[in-house]
């Protein structure tokens, strides 16, 4: 159990890359830019 948390740890930068990339091509996957764009006025709107 020690030598796999040992292993996490010397490779926790790696996963953490992985996951920042999973989040940046699902963010730019083409088809979700008018989601995102919707999205992101929310703020701007007046309260209804």
């Amino acid at each position: 159990m020690i030598t796999i948390l040992h292993w996490l740890l010397d490779h926790s930068v790696a996963f953490v890359g992985l996951a920042f990339l999973a989040l940046v091509a699902s963010v730019y996957w083409p088809g979700r830019k008018e989601r995102f764009q919707r999205d992101a006025m929310i703020p701007f709107q007046d309260d209804k």
